[in-house]
């Protein structure tokens, strides 16, 4: 391919950090961008300071027409293909479809559960087919959880333990604010209409690479009101991408087999010192959105494509995933706890810089030709691999540990 990477959606919020962060590395590499307006691409490089190649194609095409025929054009020039294009169910669907039939690897940040179920009903078995990596969720939305989980797994496995429940925690900063994007993202999600499964069917994301059920299942029982948990001596409760880390925790569980029937859970930590004040107000801008769906002049009250959050706020910014996993041998058990620390927002900043670095290991692993073909999570796609190149690279921290049952001591120094 003419680009080792080739970035779309540039001209979003977070494509433009993923832009920046791409010259800030200054990997040994050869990369363009992609948009639909040359001359918007070309503004955003230019107040950036970046000097690459630019490539002009839409994102909304027709199967069999020329706009998408130049998109594949454009596909076929690329090693690895990287977005930031949402919301995805809109402008990925045919960029996917062109890459895995172009046999080109692809990471992106969607958050869109029903987005990445169509690619695996669709797509998987072909990308195994066409020897393409197509890998979701490598932003916020869901490394952090998703590799937390395979680590359980890997450190019970290698300890001769089968990983039995693992349940995740996680802790945001008081403020945290939404992007353009992600609001017009969950106004399309909220606004769409949904269909249930056919007579006979089975969720896409326990696809096997046979195309049939894996017989690898979990059960999702996180809490669904505020529940305190007297191990963390701290609340939790129920948010909104609680359900979408279950779901990606859920396809890593159907390929990598962690155990026949997983039990996890995710929920939100309440902050310890959180005013009331906070709560109505992260509660008050909530029902807006809701309320935007069904009345559109109210969108206008909200943060627009391309806006976010100030850099400095993201700069200050921060994520901790705690977990806590049981895993058994026999009659005999322990748990295990985890933390995974990140120390600037990842809600945008370091999700523009995970979906980088996802890019770079299938940089990696496609000269090596060891890319894991098919419609794949970040834990399939690159296992421990992604934990340390964030460790590396970006200044996250995972560290994690086997506390034998009973060491009360032990295990809440490490929830504290």
């Amino acid at each position: 391919g003419e680009y080792d990477i080739l970035l779309f959606g540039v001209t979003g919020f977070t494509g433009k950090l993923a832009t920046e962060y791409l010259k800030e590395k200054n990997y040994p590499i050869k990369w363009g961008v992609c948009g639909r307006n040359a001359a918007k691409v070309k503004d955003v490089l230019d107040k950036l300071g970046v000097d690459c190649p630019i490539e002009v194609a839409d994102l909304v095409v027709e199967e069999g027409s020329e706009p998408y025929e130049t998109l594949r054009g454009v596909v076929k020039k690329a090693k690895v293909v990287l977005t930031c294009a949402g919301p995805f169910e809109r402008y990925g669907l045919a960029l996917v479809r062109l890459c895995v039939e172009e046999g080109i690897h692809y990471a992106d940040i969607t958050g869109e559960s029903d987005f990445v179920r169509s690619n695996i009903d669709q797509y998987h078995l072909k990308a195994l087919e066409k020897g393409a990596c197509i890998v979701s969720h490598c932003g916020n939305d869901c490394i952090p959880w998703d590799a937390t989980v395979h680590a359980m797994f890997k450190l019970a496995k290698d300890k001769g333990y089968t990983l039995q429940e693992c349940s995740t925690f996680t802790e945001l900063p008081p403020t945290v604010a939404a992007s353009g994007g992600t609001i017009t993202t969950a106004l399309y999600q909220l606004g769409k209409k949904r269909e249930g499964k056919g007579e006979g069917t089975f969720d896409a994301l326990l696809m096997t690479n046979k195309g049939d059920k894996s017989e690898f299942a979990m059960k999702n029982t996180s809490p669904k009101g505020t529940k305190e948990f007297a191990e963390l001596k701290r609340s939790g409760e129920p948010w909104i991408m609680a359900p979408v880390m279950a779901n990606c925790v859920r396809r890593s569980n159907a390929l990598l087999g962690y155990n026949e029937l997983l039990v996890y859970s995710e929920c939100k930590l309440l902050p310890l010192n959180g005013s009331w004040w906070m709560r109505v107000k992260e509660t008050s801008y909530n029902l807006l959105v809701g309320a935007s769906v069904h009345l559109p002049f109210l969108s206008g009250l909200l943060v627009q494509p391309g806006e976010g959050p100030e850099r400095e706020e993201m700069e200050k910014g921060w994520l901790k995933v705690y977990g806590m996993g049981l895993m058994k041998k026999g009659d005999e058990e322990a748990k295990i706890n985890t933390t995974f620390s990140f120390i600037k927002d990842t809600g945008y900043l370091q999700t523009a810089h995970m979906l980088v670095e996802a890019g770079m290991l299938l940089v990696q692993n496609s000269k090596s030709n060891t890319c894991v073909p098919g419609v794949v999570t970040p834990a399939v796609a690159f296992g421990g691999e992604i934990v340390s190149r964030l460790e590396s690279t970006i200044g996250a921290k995972f560290e994690i540990e086997v506390v034998p049952d009973g060491d009360l001591d032990s295990f809440l120094a490490w929830s504290k």
